[in-house]
């Protein structure tokens, strides 16, 4: 583990989820004829590259779960001062970056969707559910920038797990996730054959508040697992063989989001990402240790800014240069979204370092 605490492996994996996840949303925009081949018979350029955001729910159960296990001898008599205190920080941690990306995502998308002053200013005004991660409550409000629905649901299904973490954390982690997860994924496998989509409304909610809710429960049996992984004492060969298996899960994992097998097949993917999520947190590989650098950590913090400031950067190079080839636009994307992903850094570091706002309107 790295002195920030971070897990190298999984930062990594985080950053390469992310470019996943571009290439998925660049693929989905620009593929108006089906899938594209980059040459190799059955392999297509990232046409399931959204399993990626299974990745970021499973780490996110997982860590969860771990911060409710670190604090399970302090008390929770004010359990709900706790959590309140807990989201408002989590909020306040990730919401420059969103604004950042929503702004800029408001206006090209205000911009080139809309031809009259008064489309743009409607467009406008009808995002205000999505600027406040509100859009996926169901609000009749425009979803200017679909990717933050991972925010909104991951914020949703943390504020509904602590509770139960905290106060219940054996039953929760041991019998109530493994258990939810089972049926909610279940359910989106007879119902929908697959784990993509997000904004199919089931009549209370969005199914990706079940997606993020059940993967999210698995992140969260994932910690408990890799608790009785560690207490085992392997040999050298018994590293080395599931060092192997983990790099094999990952394989098969990139695997499927290169080639066009039957979306069924995201569910037992979601199980494969889970196995070798647990042996990377274990640390059981023997050359965990590789990744103990702090560009790694420095990946897993570009991971959200790539993943937040590509919807915009791909309607720039969608709306601007139409004419030019795929490849010529997956390289536009690319760099305009890392260029961005890079400014949003930067902007919202002077902010959190000199704080302007704070300091014109409250008084030290």
């Amino acid at each position: 583990m790295s002195k920030q605490g971070k897990n190298g492996r999984v930062e990594f994996l985080r950053f390469i989820f992310a470019l996943g996840i571009l290439f998925f949303h660049i693929h989905k925009r620009f593929a108006v004829d089906g899938n594209i081949s980059i040459g190799i018979k059955g392999i297509y350029f990232f046409n399931h590259g959204y399993i990626g955001v299974e990745f970021f729910f499973l780490v996110s159960g997982y860590l969860l779960a771990a911060s409710a296990f670190a604090k399970r001898a302090v008390s929770t008599e004010l359990i709900g001062t706790e959590t309140a205190q807990m989201m408002w920080k989590k909020i306040k941690n990730v919401f420059p970056y969103h604004l950042f990306a929503i702004i800029l995502t408001i206006i090209v998308n205000a911009y080139f969707l809309e031809n009259t002053v008064k489309g743009r200013i409607s467009y406008v005004v009808d995002s205000w559910a999505s600027v406040f991660f509100l859009q996926v409550f169901g609000f009749d409000s425009t979803w200017v920038n679909k990717l933050t629905w991972y925010l909104d649901v991951w914020l949703m299904v943390t504020f509904i797990f602590w509770y139960f973490l905290r106060r219940h954390y054996e039953a929760f982690v041991k019998i109530v996730c493994p258990l939810l997860a089972l049926f909610v994924l279940g359910y989106m496998a007879h119902e929908y054959n697959s784990l993509a989509g997000i904004d199919g409304w089931t009549g209370h909610f969005y199914k990706c508040f079940l997606r993020g809710m059940s993967e999210m429960a698995l992140g969260c049996s994932a910690y408990s697992l890799t608790r009785q992984l560690n207490k085992i004492e392997f040999t050298k060969a018994g590293k080395t063989i599931l060092a192997i298996v983990e790099l094999v899960c990952y394989l098969l994992v990139f695997g499927y989001a290169v080639t066009g097998v039957d979306p069924k097949y995201s569910f037992p993917t979601l199980f494969i990402m889970m196995i070798g999520l647990i042996l990377t947190f274990s640390n059981v590989n023997p050359c965990h240790q590789v990744f103990d650098k702090p560009v790694f950590g420095w990946c897993g913090k570009m991971s959200l800014l790539i993943y937040l400031n590509q919807f915009y950067s791909i309607r720039l190079v969608q709306s601007l240069l139409p004419n030019i080839s795929f490849p010529a636009k997956v390289l536009g994307c690319t760099v305009v979204t890392l260029i961005g992903a890079y400014v949003c850094d930067v902007v919202v570091t002077f902010f959190n370092k000199k704080k302007p706002l704070t300091t014109l309107m409250i008084k030290n």
